[in-house]
């Protein structure tokens, strides 16, 4: 039984929050650092905790009580192997989380050694601070809250004051910092609920509402906590009740994407261009709205507010059209479900390529439930307001703050981004149910070879760019269903780009307050 009072909150049940800081920091005097940790420890939310402060949330608002935003900051902090390797801690025998993420998931430049840049990402895409060339980070603090001038409160009260930031006995330094803040309705920037599908854990959540084979299946602890069942790693005995976090950034380039969209639907494509030879903008018509809607869903694999297309093949069920505008329907809550599976043989309400079906396979996949992990993104950035929106590039960056939580990085993260999302047959190939055709790269987050990274837009769209991925993907029929083998291939936009990020532990509350303290 994983004890909720050794575990850290943000793992499980999660942080309450409207805002979000992570603090990365280096550690510039080990043994000053820790003699401050079994204090900053007392600082930390625990699981027993961030489950209370939700359960009375929940209670305010289901009694009607709850006035307004509650005041309130919760703390976890994690380090990398670089920051544990200074604290004198026991090594862990994972390759992928001893490499490092930069390791892991950039590709080589000219001259440098797949053996040392074993993923896809460009490296001039990377935020320096999380490059080794910079001098690496060791550790983050995650501080969430009712707002960031709370949150910047809090950090001085316990953090900064720990550590002495700010004076000649600092044992840290501060090298980088990334805010988040929750969006209306908790949507992610292109438009659609972030957060669905979040595993159920066996001994923590209550089981009892999968009452049948359809849905989430629970799964053991040991797939997101280190040293229970499920957990097939030989970690070191102090990690036990700690969980391996991965950080990364996703810009999201919202008026391309919207653009993108455009392009790839008929309707809209034709009134685009008849705007364009206009000298105007365009100005969607409500069946080019429906069309441009259909087609992004089916890219994601749910409505925008969280309706699966496995199940609403269609029509949105959580949305009523009124006078051009939508607006959430009282049905949200009932068609924001996971009781559902797919069907391997049939991809006629959901495409296989969609990008909750690549990331999330279910049934797809036997074995799904070995690599799911808890998610606990927040998007940062301005929202992109119609006057961006309608220019078709983006002005300000934003996009999602990723933060997932597993017993191992390899089973989880990399599994879903690199053997799933990065690969074309990933991750069940397809082909057989798909007319000899792989289902190709998540259309979402996939990403290339940086020789492949093309851009188009316009007439452009249906043509092959510097050999720009394509997957084959349907016509966005209105009043039918997609057909189980498609004729149309569909060129890719990249829409998604990656800054970077790192890979840390979480350890639990005894660890850090016994165990690191004391590390040799």
């Amino acid at each position: 039984m994983v004890d909720q009072k050794n575990i850290q909150g943000d793992t499980w049940p999660r942080l309450p929050k409207k805002a979000e800081k992570f603090i990365f920091f280096r550690i510039t005097n080990a043994q000053e650092f820790k003699k401050g940790l079994p204090t900053m420890a007392d600082f930390i939310t625990t699981a027993h905790t961030a489950l209370q402060n939700r359960n009375d949330i929940y209670k305010k608002k289901a009694e009607g009580t709850l006035k307004g935003i509650i005041n309130l900051v919760s703390i976890n902090i994690a380090f990398s192997a670089t920051g544990l390797s200074k604290l004198g801690a026991e090594k862990f025998n994972d390759d992928v989380f001893n490499g490092g993420q930069f390791k892991d998931m950039t590709a080589p430049s000219e001259g440098e050694s797949a053996k040392d840049h074993q993923g896809l990402d460009p490296q001039q895409d990377w935020v320096n601070e999380f490059k080794p060339s910079s001098g690496g980070i060791d550790g983050v603090l995650t501080v969430a809250g009712d707002s960031l001038p709370s949150i910047d409160k809090m950090t001085r009260k316990t953090f900064d004051w720990v550590f002495n930031v700010g004076n000649d006995k600092q044992s840290v330094e501060v090298v980088y910092t990334k805010e988040g803040q929750v969006l209306d309705n908790h949507i992610e920037h292109f438009g659609w609920v972030d957060g669905i599908s979040q595993p159920i854990i066996k001994g923590l959540d209550d089981i009892s509402k999968t009452k049948d084979d359809r849905g989430m299946t629970p799964i053991e602890p040991g797939v997101i906590f280190v040293g229970h069942e499920g957990n097939e790693s030989k970690h070191p005995k102090w990690a036990k009740d700690g969980s391996f976090m991965v950080f990364r950034i996703y810009e999201q380039l919202v008026p391309e994407f919207y653009h993108w969209c455009a392009w790839n639907c008929s309707i809209a494509a034709e009134e685009a261009k008849k705007a364009i030879e206009q000298g105007k903008a365009p100005k969607w018509s409500d069946k080019a709205f429906d069309q441009m809607g259909l087609f992004s869903s089916r890219l994601v694999g749910r409505w925008p507010m969280g309706a699966p297309m496995e199940l609403h093949p269609l029509e949105d069920p959580n949305w009523t059209k009124n006078k051009g505008q939508f607006e959430v329907s009282a049905l949200k809550t009932m068609n924001n479900t996971d009781s559902f599976n797919y069907k391997p043989t049939d991809q006629t309400r959901c495409p296989y390529a969609s990008h909750m079906r690549k990331t999330g396979p279910r049934d797809d996949y036997p074995g799904y439930t070995k690599h799911v992990m808890m998610r606990r993104g927040i998007p940062y950035g301005p929202p992109c307001l119609q006057g961006e929106q309608a220019g078709g590039s983006t002005q300000h960056e934003r996009g999602l703050l990723f933060v997932s939580y597993q017993s191992s990085i390899e089973n989880g993260f990399v599994t879903q981004q690199k053997r799933w999302a990065n690969t074309s047959d990933g991750p069940t190939d397809m082909a057989k149910h798909n007319g000899g055709v792989s289902q190709g790269i998540d259309p979402i987050i996939g990403q290339v070879h940086p020789s492949r990274n093309g851009k188009c837009t316009g007439a452009q769209i249906n043509a092959k760019y510097q050999d720009a991925p394509q997957i084959p993907f349907p016509d966005s029929d209105l009043e039918n269903p997609a057909s189980q083998v498609y004729d149309k291939s569909l060129t890719l936009d990249r829409l998604v780009v990656p800054h970077g990020g790192e890979y840390f532990f979480t350890p639990s509350i005894s660890a850090l307050k016994e165990y690191l303290p004391n590390a040799r």
